[in-house]
């Protein structure tokens, strides 16, 4: 697993470079194109073409029109063909029988005219039949609305059910592929807030206008190089209809809490402008354990103990959303527009904490806690954009974001630390104080421009470059305070307060898409990212951040068609993890009364190179990835800090850490009612960490399985059983446990367009449970062997939902010119 160091590097580069040297040379690809009108000369959007065999009418490809009626059809093998062209509305048109060949492999239709039925349709319903799993470049598409388990459901409780990923609710880590350093994107722009904040983000996000998630472990240059183990990218829907049209949905639901979601989405097309909002709302009200117990050495309290610590809550969030928007198609080529989202969250933690630590026989420290925390979130993004064609083979997207988001709220502890004869632990200024509160208020604002320009230079080159630039300004105050006569007073653990950080990024991208042959493509590419990070001048030592860091991260991805339903791609990345802030400052959070979470000045960015292997076979999938990480961020681990005898929590790199990770996707289609899909991840994996007191190194093996059954039952119902299992795997110093889940939903369709309903059921046999064992692996600074068991609700019940969705609206016979191309910009670093 050491194929990436040293000379190995260069030469496999070179490598690279002479095969795809030898590979140009070889004859060019087929390429069929034209444009589709309306009688009146209106070009019609979204029209299928598809490109079939004549000798059987086999299906060779099929594509759509975009904005300006126009469609091109790559990579076609010499032989006969017939083209076909349909849209909703106009009668269907067919081609006579054309040929490619050696001497004459493009086609161009020119502009084709199709003209309307003579009896417009009404409400136009069209249901389709996505597969759950898909692939693209780069990763795996989960088409989430495939899923009768969706409605109803939080973006988190998806993407946990989605392959690979991985959620530990204990500490808010998202794993991606059994990797770590996954960033999450929303509509292309990165969210690059803690994973607390994130998570928590995440779980009041309603699912029900999700359209798909991108698991995207090898992505293309044109993505930020940010996130060593890939990208999450949440796509949310897009109405492309004409005319004036929506849905509507609403979800009712019980665990050991009750949840409720609702919203609506409205979009009004009438050609040139094109209008758009939505709102939902969502509401959960749940539970969790946690139970811990083990042996430390701990100063603060005196030196050796075991403990035992129980905790219940019972968290609480309402969560609503709204957006705004616009499209205007200035003249044929230019299209502007625009978008505000706005967000605002409430969560309320209630929770209650008993520990028991025992010193030596006769002295014995119980504690006794309630926690009632406020949080308010409040998020703003503004965006506009401009679209320019100028042909069909060049254009140019110009995007401009501003992005606020603001989190305040102090959470307080109430809490009695008391020895066996009654008398208090401590006194007056302590970490153990009978009041205290955390500070946690944060303002980030964020400002991104980006340019990308996409020229098809000829038949066989493609070039895609651009430019991107962010600003970002972080002012947050955290830390503890301590009730002391009265008066709220500084916890002597230390504060970081009024600390102000700033960030400037700067990248600039080229991609050149070479097709070799009919069958074969590459594609070259490089992204260069400059960041300079700081922090004000006046603020304590321990607070300083001064970083630059320039890079370049290559790429390259390799296609070949190898028959009729096969296919084999190889390619090369090379990506990055920066330390956020929120790790690298010294805050302090309170976690119990011997510990608090706290930053690491010290961390180092991770680096990882990734070497991947793909061979689809008609819809089954194989994938090979090799990757290396250097300085690889472990969150939450064990360490010392200033104040002597006190645990801290905080982000550490490891060494190094090296994956083999094999992925199959098997569906399986036994009746035409009955279709099953298999995703299995597996492989080794092995990592070195130095910075406890005694080094370590750790191999193991590890995998996780996803499954989805679907039924198609009469009467328009349809049934789906689905589930994951991830096995037991290592992180840091800890040994992880394996956990899953089984849930089940049945959906019954309305007759004339009457909408859905959908009950779920999640997590039946109530498995869905966390606990890792610290310190087997080696010992830590203060010689922990804890045992950690985490619990969430439907640990202890199954959550039911019902849900209720439908569609409405009108088609009209103009078209939609809507560009619904999203900026790529970033939500960046919060």
């Amino acid at each position: 697993m050491y194929f990436f160091d040293g000379k190995q590097n260069y030469r496999m580069k070179y490598l690279l470079i002479y095969i795809s040297s030898f590979f140009l040379l070889q004859d060019s690809f087929g390429q069929i194109s034209g444009k589709v009108t309306a009688s009146d000369g209106q070009p019609i959007q979204f029209a299928s073409v598809t490109l079939l065999k004549s000798i059987d009418s086999t299906t060779v490809k099929v594509t759509l029109t975009d904005a300006k009626g126009m469609f091109t059809i790559d990579q076609v093998d010499s032989g006969k063909y017939i083209l076909r062209v349909s849209s909703i509305g106009y009668q269907t048109w067919i081609s006579p029988v054309f040929e490619l060949s050696s001497d004459h492999l493009t086609k161009d239709f020119g502009t084709l005219i199709i003209n309307q039925v003579s009896k417009q349709l009404g409400e136009v319903v069209i249901r389709s039949d996505r597969p759950l799993v898909q692939q693209e470049p780069g990763g795996l598409v989960v088409n989430v609305q495939s899923s009768i388990m969706t409605k109803g459901s939080s973006v988190l409780q998806v993407l946990e059910r989605s392959p690979g990923v991985v959620i530990n609710p204990r500490d808010n880590s998202i794993t991606l592929n059994g990797k770590s350093g996954v960033m999450v994107m929303l509509d292309g722009k990165l969210m690059r807030m803690s994973m607390t904040q994130l998570t928590a983000l995440l779980d009041d996000m309603s699912a029900d206008n999700i359209d798909k998630i991108e698991l995207l472990n090898t992505p293309p240059a044109k993505y930020d190089a940010e996130g060593n183990a890939g990208l999450i990218n949440i796509v949310t829907k897009k109405n492309k209809r004409s005319g004036t049209n929506g849905s509507v949905t609403a979800t009712a639901g019980y665990g050991k809490g009750a949840k409720a979601s609702a919203g609506i989405n409205l979009n009004h097309n009438a050609g040139k402008v094109n209008l758009y909002g939505s709102y939902s709302y969502s509401g959960d009200r749940g539970y969790y354990n946690l139970l811990a117990n083990g042996t430390e050495d701990v100063g603060a309290i005196g030196g050796q103990t075991s403990f035992q610590y129980n905790g219940t809550g019972k968290p609480a969030s309402d969560y609503n959303s709204a957006r705004l928007g616009a499209d205007v198609q200035l003249d044929k080529g230019t299209t502007i527009g625009g978008s505000l989202d706005y967000t605002a969250g409430f969560n309320q933690s209630h929770s209650n904490n008993h520990g028991v630590y025992a010193l030596r026989p006769d002295s014995v420290l119980l504690f006794n806690s309630y926690i009632n925390g406020a949080i308010h979130s409040r998020d703003i993004i503004g965006s506009v954009y401009l679209d320019k064609e100028f042909s069909k083979n060049e254009n140019l997207r110009m995007d401009a974001d501003y992005i606020v988001y603001k989190n305040y709220g102090p959470t307080e502890v109430q809490s009695s630390f008391i020895d066996n004869h009654g008398n208090e632990v401590g006194a007056g200024d302590s970490l153990y104080s009978p009041r205290q509160r955390d500070l946690a208020n944060t303002l980030i604002q964020v400002g991104v421009v980006t340019t990308d320009y996409m020229k098809q230079l000829n038949p066989k080159w493609k070039l895609e470059t651009g430019v991107k630039g962010t600003y970002t300004k972080t002012s947050s105050t955290s830390g503890i305070e301590n009730l002391v006569n009265n008066n709220w007073m500084l916890s002597s653990v230390g504060i970081s307060s009024n600390l102000v950080t700033r960030e400037v990024i700067g990248a600039a991208y080229a991609t050149s898409n070479l097709q070799i042959d009919t069958s074969s493509s590459i594609v070259f590419g490089a992204r260069y990212e400059y960041s300079h990070n700081s922090t004000d001048k006046n603020v304590g030592p321990l607070y300083i951040v001064y970083r630059k860091l320039g890079k370049l991260f290559p790429s390259v991805f390799y296609s070949k068609k190898l028959g009729d339903h096969s296919s084999l791609a190889l390619s090369y990345t090379n990506r990055i993890s920066r330390p956020s802030y929120s790790e690298l400052a010294s805050y302090v959070t309170y976690n119990d009364p011997v510990s608090v979470f706290t930053g690491n000045p010290a961390l180092k960015p991770t680096v990882t190179h990734n070497l991947r292997m793909d061979y689809n076979f008609h819809n089954y999938l194989f994938s090979l990835l090799l990757s290396r990480d250097d300085n690889p961020i472990l969150s939450t681990q064990v360490a010392t800090g200033p104040t002597k005898g006190i645990v801290y929590l905080s982000p550490q790199n490891a060494a190094w850490q090296k994956n083999i990770t094999l992925q199959v996707n098997i569906p399986i289609k036994i009746t035409d009612w009955w279709n099953m899909s298999y995703n299995i991840i597996a492989g080794p994996h092995q990592y070195r960490v130095d910075y406890t007191p005694v080094p370590f190194e750790k191999t193991y093996f590890s995998g996780s399985v996803n499954f989805t059954e679907t039924f198609k039952l009469p009467k328009q119902l349809s049934l789906e059983v689905s589930g994951y299992y991830n096995t037991s795997s290592y992180y840091g110093t800890s040994a992880i446990s394996g956990n899953g889940a089984l849930n089940a939903g049945i959906k019954k369709e309305l007759n004339n367009n009457g909408g859905s309903f959908q009950l779920s059921v999640a997590d039946i046999l109530t498995s869905a449970h966390y606990s890792s064992y610290i310190g087997n692996l080696t010992r830590d600074a203060f010689s922990s062997k804890v045992y950690v068991d985490f619990k969430g609700e439907s640990s202890y019940t199954p959550i039911v939902r019902l849900s209720y969705f439908k569609s409405f609206g009108t088609a009209t016979t103009k078209n939609s010119r809507r560009d619904d191309n999203s900026a790529k910009d970033e939500k960046d670093r919060l």
